[in-house]
């Protein structure tokens, strides 16, 4: 017997730990159960083990490829991992199958299904059953039951392990035994769609570490999980559903941290909803990846930010640069809304220890908003932007509101006058307090916060740019709107352009400020296009060291003897470069310089953006020497010295 669980996932780069984790399960399950058997009877067990393959896709695949894919496995049943990201093509797909192949059996599994699964099955006649709910047991129930059903030696089994194989007669897809499996939603012959009570939650323990071969997960993320359950009830989220919050033994979860470490995995991700709700455990795995740090992996956690204290911050304090990073929900700082979505948060505190860890520089914090919640209108959402911003999260995440089927949010539709996609991702389009226009707005502000903010690669062009406007959301809202006139969205730009049409806008704004102004004048009393210039010319060559010059910075130009006499005489008495290994033609290659002002200069040395080097005096132009062999490992940057001379 074959069985296939199929993952279509968001990304390449993403596995999907669901489907390893219910085959780890049920073959460790079925070598138990062989065991016994072998014991029960004295002599070697008849059960024929079923062949469990795990194939994993992504939603960019040509869907015919993954149909074909699928086929070609020629397995009794396919089994379909859903979420809200991939369930259309779940469903694309699983029909091509099911008329591709009558004879095999389908299931889904999944949060996406887990809800609402009566009506999805009725609504796809092709689909066998829905497991619903946490999957693990559920399907090893089901692999005993397809295997009975097929004859691979089951029938043989003593009376004390029949449960769910052996069934109470009732007939269902393939024979008799699925009503005893709890935590499903099947097809029956006789009386159509049936539904079993809800699975028993099992013991983190008992999941089986999936990670016992890396080359089939190279390149990729490395999902993790210590605990599932949350403690919170944020009426958005499906991780409310379940607050019987379960933990894995800390003897394991170190076990399989080290095997991580020791294997140099590049980045776990662990997927616990609030990693830090049980502070001892959070500190444990804390202290236990900063003692054992093996100088490349990266650890991510998603964490109540509200939740940390002095002694979590003392464990990130001294931490290698990259070793973790953070990820915190937000989401509104309007106290009714919060109150609304029943999420219990000190904002202050959030912000105290975002930028107390902000001044580590040693871990990246990745903030998330939400649009479109209750009693969020546009002037509240764009309060909780700016705190948001204040906070200066290295990533700042602008999302809309999911209306999750389960989700108490989904409940609540009708009463907030929610008007939200029918299909995936559900997302809103207008509530009793946003209109539909002020959310393509804030589509807008999004895009401009996710190309010029979140990519890291204008931050000192930015720090000049928006204290000049009313607020960091008019400026990014300003800048939506220029992209928008200009007819900017959609175009693949190439790097350049990017800066061009910063530069371009700025230029507008702050130059001619009485032309196309939507609101307030920006204040431009003291810009400097010579600033601007500089510091965008600064942020370009940050990055990486670009072989084409734009033209706006052609002011900026070394000569090309002095460039040359530079690296042939290794450096000046203010740096040497020379090794024992030293080319200066290499060492040409790996670096920039580029000329800065003064001015420029002693305020980016002043602000953390170089990294070694002193600025002295006040007039004329200095010198920036970008190395990319030395680059910081949080943001990709250049390891940046000023210099006074060449």
């Amino acid at each position: 017997m074959k069985i296939v669980l199929a993952a279509l996932n968001a990304k390449y780069v993403h596995s999907n730990l669901a489907v390893y984790s219910l085959a780890a399960y049920a073959k460790a399950q079925m070598e138990k159960l062989q065991t016994e058997q072998e014991q029960w009877k004295g002599t070697q067990a008849e059960i024929e083990m079923p062949e469990i393959c795990v194939r994993e896709y992504t939603i960019n695949n040509n869907l015919d490829y993954i149909l074909q894919s699928i086929y070609r496995e020629k397995a009794d049943v396919a089994a379909f991992s859903c979420y809200i990201w991939n369930i259309r093509e779940v469903l694309e797909v699983a029909g091509g199958l099911a008329k591709a192949a009558p004879e095999i059996s389908i299931w889904l599994g999944g949060p996406e299904v887990s809800y609402q699964s009566e009506k999805l099955l009725r609504e796809n006649p092709f689909l066998s059953g829905i497991m619903s709910g946490e999957g693990e047991q559920t399907f090893y129930e089901l692999v005993k039951f397809w295997s009975r059903e097929e004859g691979y030696g089951l029938r043989d089994l003593p009376d004390m392990d029949i449960d769910a194989a052996a069934g109470s007669g009732d007939i269902g897809d393939g024979g008799a035994g699925l009503i005893d499996i709890a935590g499903i939603v099947y097809r029956d012959r006789q009386s159509g769609v049936r539904k079993t009570p809800p699975r028993d939650r099992i013991s983190m323990d008992d999941i089986p570490f999936i990670y016992d071969d890396l080359s089939r997960f190279a390149n990729r993320i490395l999902y993790y999980e210590t605990s599932r359950g949350c403690p919170f009830s944020c009426s958005y989220c499906l991780s409310s559903v379940d607050r019987n919050i379960r933990f894995r033994s800390l003897s394991l979860v170190e076990r399989e941290l080290q095997f991580f470490l020791d294997h140099k995995a590049p980045q776990v991700k662990f997927i616990d909803r609030t990693f830090n709700c049980n502070r001892e455990h959070a500190l444990a795995i804390w202290r236990y990846i900063l003692a054992h740090d093996n100088g490349i992996t990266n650890f991510h956690f998603e964490v109540g930010g509200d939740l940390l204290g002095e002694e979590e911050l003392s464990l990130f304090r001294q931490m290698r640069p990259g070793l973790i990073q953070l990820e915190i929900g937000l989401q509104s700082v309007n106290p009714k809304t919060l109150k609304e979505i029943r999420r219990s948060m000190d904002i202050r505190k959030l912000k105290k220890n975002m930028l107390a860890i902000r001044e580590f520089g040693n871990i990246h914090r990745h903030l998330d908003l939400i649009a479109g919640l209750p009693f969020e209108d546009f002037s509240s959402f764009q309060q909780s932007f700016e705190a948001a911003y204040e906070m200066k999260p290295d990533q700042l995440q602008l999302g809309f509101l999911k209306v999750l089927k389960g989700s108490y949010m989904e409940e609540k539709a009708e009463s907030y006058r929610l008007v939200y996609q029918d299909a995936q991702p559900y997302e809103v389009i207008s509530t009793a307090w946003i209109s539909y226009d002020e959310i393509l707005v804030l589509k807008q502000v999004e895009e401009m916060v996710e190309v010029y903010y979140n990519s890291g690669q204008f931050a000192n062009t930015l720090d000049y740019l928006v204290p000049f406007f009313d607020s960091a959301f008019s400026f990014y809202r300003a800048l939506g709107e220029y992209y928008d006139r200009e007819r900017l969205y959609g175009i693949g730009f190439k790097r350049e352009a990017r800066y061009g049409a910063l530069r371009a806008f700025a230029g507008e704004r702050l130059s001619h400020c009485c032309r196309h102004i939507p609101e307030k004048t920006p204040d431009c009393t003291g810009f400097s296009q010579e600033e601007l210039d500089a510091r965008l010319t600064f942020d370009y060559y940050l990055r990486e060291n670009a072989k084409s010059r734009p033209d706006w910075a052609a002011g900026g130009r070394i000569e090309k003897e002095e460039y040359q006499a530079f690296f042939k005489n290794s450096g000046t008495e203010e740096i040497r470069l020379a090794c024992e290994d030293y080319d200066s033609k290499a060492a040409a290659r790996a670096m920039h310089i580029e000329k800065l002002p003064a001015k420029l200069a002693e305020a980016l040395r002043q602000q953390g953006a170089v990294g070694r080097g002193e600025v002295k005096g006040k007039e004329g132009c200095k010198y920036a020497l970008f190395d990319y062999e030395h680059k910081n490992p949080l943001t990709g940057n250049a390891l940046v010295t000023v210099l006074n001379h060449l």
